[in-house]
């Protein structure tokens, strides 16, 4: 086999000397395995792709995980009356598959909008702040324990767990099903290179 020199700096003997130990002092194959996960990442840099680390799970601890990749597209889309938002971001790995990762949370800005109490269908009414003092007078009564009942599921949507998923797909064809169209349509121009219109202008 050829031999190759390396030259050392003082200050970094330590680490050569515990790599040496930990690769049973077989320094040659320390100094390859480096190598190879260093060109993997410059490789990987150069063509666009980078270090994505994303949590998973459903309520609290959640998980992280961590691939090489980049970003193709993400949308976001109001589900349960908007209370919740969904948000999808698609991936491409540096192995070629495609990596959904989905996130499900509490839609606050529209929440904002339903920051009262909601009104009866009938006229005098009162509309007040939700940390209202339970004393107040401005406490609208109701007898009808079926409207607060629907009140209160409502806001219960706000405050369920956040759910984050990672999901792998091999190919294209795979990934469909898992997505609206019109984000799988835009995922494959920009694969095929046909997200850009070239104007002759």
């Amino acid at each position: 086999m050829p031999n190759r020199t390396i030259y050392v700096a003082d200050a970094d003997l330590p680490i050569f000397e515990k790599a040496q130990k930990l690769a049973g002092d077989n320094l040659s194959a320390a100094i390859v395995h480096a190598l190879r996960i260093f060109v993997e990442k410059e490789e990987a840099r150069s063509s666009g792709y980078k270090e994505i680390i994303v949590k998973v799970g459903k309520g609290r601890p959640y998980f992280t995980k961590q691939f090489r990749g980049r970003p193709l597209a993400t949308r976001r889309l109001s589900i349960q009356n908007g209370a919740r938002l969904l948000t999808l971001t698609v991936y491409q790995t540096a192995k070629g598959r495609f990596a959904l990762y989905t996130r499900n949370t509490p839609n606050w800005a529209n929440w904002s909008s339903r920051s009262r109490w909601p009104k009866r269908p009938k006229e005098g009414d009162v509309s007040v702040d939700i940390n209202v003092d339970v004393n107040s007078e401005d406490w609208p009564h109701s007898d009808d324990w079926s409207y607060w009942e629907q009140w209160g599921h409502d806001w219960a949507r706000y405050y369920g767990d956040d759910e984050y998923r990672l999901d792998v797909f091999d190919t294209l064809d795979e990934l469909k099903e898992h997505i609206p169209e019109e984000l799988y349509e835009a995922i494959v121009r920009h694969v095929n290179g046909e997200d850009v219109e070239i104007l002759d202008i």
